[in-house]
Parts: structure tokens; sequence; C-alpha cells
């Protein structure tokens, strides 16, 4: 990837906040970092200059909950709706899908999962893994893994032996700072009924604790997590999918739960955040009656997940010495709000990661060639884009590794132009 030090600025942009956001603003980037948000033009300088016309600038995205190892179609589920996830497990891995995936090495699918969300706007992901799998891949991929995390797979007897065991992983969260990931209350048996009960009983109940799915927890249940002030991972399209039921969302946000947004994996999830963002959307008005805010689901993506996975000092926000993880998107609605969760992949404009671009616009092609990013021209849903690194050799490697050319879609790209530097 191209060096963090060049220094440039956004102008004539909506810059979304957290808190606001800011019409005809300013953003001036400098060694990957935020250097100044302004309204209006930015500080007097000599730097690069990215005229956006009008488009709105928000923090990049986070996808809360993905498994990028399992980056893969078409989805798996014969016997829904399913008891708890290890019937569905058997399924998976006795298909001929999983058969089929396996004859791809883990870094094909690691890219695969890294560029899904990458042309989403997604800049980081946590990959809900053991860290001997990811760790060869943080560093490769053109998104941000975040890999500072104790976990469990999940509180059962049936759970995968992720980790040293839910007390120790929480202990070492506490002595580390750094969130404790489990999935919780993820089926219908006894077991998943009371999982978060006896994780409380272990004392691994928390601000550090990040819970996935929860698609049974019970009032009390959900009261005792905002006593705790734990957070949740929402995977409505995936708790649909396979269990035909998701949690009550509504109760976790009366309560002042923190709630984040996450694709789950590709064979029983979303393709991308921004088909998940439109599948709670519609969840909440079908099942109660009334609009989800906007503005919930924005932060659901953005300050939330940051806050959860502790890294809010880092990322989530478009703030002066913050990590520049930038997403451009097409303006379409004056509220940035509805804007952000009306949005699809022909929305993304460009996507800086460290305050180096990534993904965006042919049109951008200057800024690209001044950042001095390695990327390919191809077509992303029919549309020209460039894209970081080498897409097109993926895609080839795809087909020697199948023995045929394989639609993913999740990665609509072909490869239609030549590499430039």
């Amino acid at each position: 990837m191209a060096s963090k030090n060049m220094e440039y600025e956004l102008v004539n942009a909506c810059i979304v906040t957290k808190d606001r956001w800011i019409p005809n603003g300013s953003v001036v980037v400098k060694d990957g970092l935020i250097a100044s948000v302004n309204a209006g033009g930015p500080p007097p300088g000599k730097r690069i200059r990215l005229n956006l016309n009008g488009l709105y600038v928000y923090p990049g995205l986070f996808n809360a909950h993905d498994h990028l190892l399992s980056t893969y179609l078409p989805k798996v589920a014969p016997s829904k709706p399913y008891l708890n996830w290890l019937p569905w497990d058997n399924d998976l891995k006795s298909s001929i899908v999983f058969s089929e995936r396996q004859q791809l090495d883990p870094e094909q699918l690691y890219l695969l999962g890294s560029y899904k969300n990458l042309i989403s706007g997604v800049t980081s992901v946590q990959d809900h893994i053991p860290h001997f799998v990811q760790d060869p891949f943080v560093e490769k991929m053109p998104v941000r893994i975040l890999n500072q995390y104790a976990l469990s797979h999940s509180i059962c007897t049936y759970s995968l032996n992720w980790g040293d065991g839910p007390k120790e992983e929480y202990a070492k969260a506490l002595k580390q700072n750094i969130p404790y990931v489990t999935r919780i209350a993820e089926g219908f048996d006894s077991e998943s009924r009371d999982s978060l009960k006896n994780l409380h009983k272990l004392g691994c109940l928390g601000e550090h604790t990040v819970l996935i799915h929860g698609i049974v927890l019970s009032e009390s249940d959900i009261q005792l997590i905002s006593e705790k002030k734990a957070h949740l991972v929402w995977c409505p399209e995936a708790n649909q999918f396979l269990y035909e039921r998701t949690v009550d969302i509504r109760d976790l946000l009366k309560h002042g739960i923190n709630v984040s947004l996450g694709t789950d994996s590709s064979i029983c999830g979303s393709l991308n955040l921004l088909e998940e963002i439109s599948t709670a959307r519609k969840f909440y008005q079908t099942e109660y009656g009334e609009d989800l805010s906007t503005k919930t689901l924005f932060e659901m993506v953005t300050c939330n997940p940051a806050k959860a996975f502790r890294v809010e000092k880092q990322l989530g926000s478009i703030e002066v010495g913050k990590i520049a993880d930038i997403v451009v998107l097409t303006r379409n609605i004056e509220d940035p709000y509805a804007n952000l969760c009306e949005s699809d992949l022909s929305s993304v404009r460009l996507v800086l990661r460290d305050g180096i671009p990534v993904y965006g616009d042919v049109s951008l092609e200057s800024f690209f060639e001044e950042s001095g990013v390695i990327v390919e021209r191809v077509l992303v849903d029919n549309i020209e884009r460039y894209l970081v690194a080498s897409p097109g050799k993926l895609l080839e490697s795809l087909v020697i590794s199948l023995g045929y050319k394989k639609d993913l879609a999740f990665f609509p790209v072909q490869k239609e132009f030549d590499n430039f530097e």
C-alpha cells in the first residue's frame, strides 16, 4: 500500500460527523490522520485538493460481525429454521457448496471477504475467528481487520473450542482493555436460552463484552445487558435466514444498549453492509409498524462499533486526530443519515483507509496517481472503478482453483482494463 505521508484536502463536501453534519465543509488529511474539519474551506496551505462537488463524506463504515473465511455462495440452509448453530454447521459442512469452497485457499477467501466489504464502504471488519486463523492475513488485506480482541465461540457445551475459556478470555480482555467477543442466545434449546445468565454467572458480562446475535434474549436478559453496559451486534439477515427470528431490537434500544450492525458470513448473511442496513430498516418497519431512526442506523455502523470494540479514540467518526478512514457517497437525499440508508454499491464514490485511497471513481484518476497507490481499473456492478491491489489476479486464481468462472453476487467485479501505478 502507498505511504501515509501525504497531505490533501477534501473540499466542497457535506461532512457527516457523530453529532451533526457540515454543509459545504472540508477535511484536511495529513499522514493518514484527520488534521482538520472545517465549515467552509480549509485553512491555508499548499496541499493536493479534491473537490467533491457536494458529495457526502462519512466515517469509514464498520462491519461488526463477519467470518471472512466463509465468504462464499450460495447460502446453505436446507433444514431451516434451525434449533441452534450446530445443526446448520453440520448441514453446511456436508454440502456441495462447502466442498467447493474448500478448493480455495484461505488467502483467496480473505481477499474475497475484504473486497466484499471494501466496495460497500466498509473500512473496518470484526472477523470472529481465532487469532491463529486470521493472523497471516491481517496485514495483507485492503480493509482493516480488527485483531485486538479476546473471544469465545459461544457459551454452551457444544461450543467450538475457541480461546482459553470464557473466564480466561474475559480476564485477558480486562487486563489488555480489549473487547471480549462471543455469540450468545443463538438458538431455541435450553443452553442457548440460558447462555446469557451462564455468562453472567461466570463473571464475564461487562463493558468489555460484545455479544453476537441474541435471538432468544428475554426481557430480563436485556435488562441485565443494559445494567452491565455490555454491547450487542445485530445480524437481522442471517438470523432470519437461519432461525426465522431475530432479537427484540426495539427493546434493546429502549434499554439504551449499544447496538452495532453486522452482515455475518456471506454463506448465511447479507451480500454487504449496505444491504444489511436495508434489511434492518425493513425488518423494523414490518415488525413494529414504525421506522427505525436513520441516525440510529448510521451510529450502528460507525461510532457504536468503535465504542464496542474499544477503538473509538482512533476510529468511528470524523474528528481531528482520528485515523482518516472515510467513505464518500453520492448525494441522493438531503438528510445524510437517510442518504446512507438508501445507498447501494453504485453510491460508493471513494473509500480512504489510513488516508490512502483504496477504492473509487475513475474520475479521480489524478488523485489516485498522486497518492502513489497501485490500483486496477475494473467494473463493479458495471460501473468503472479503481480498486486497490490485484482484484484481477484474484478473479483469475478463482477460475484456476474452481475450474470454472463462478459468479459471486457479493463481488460483482469484472476486470476490463489494464493496471496503472
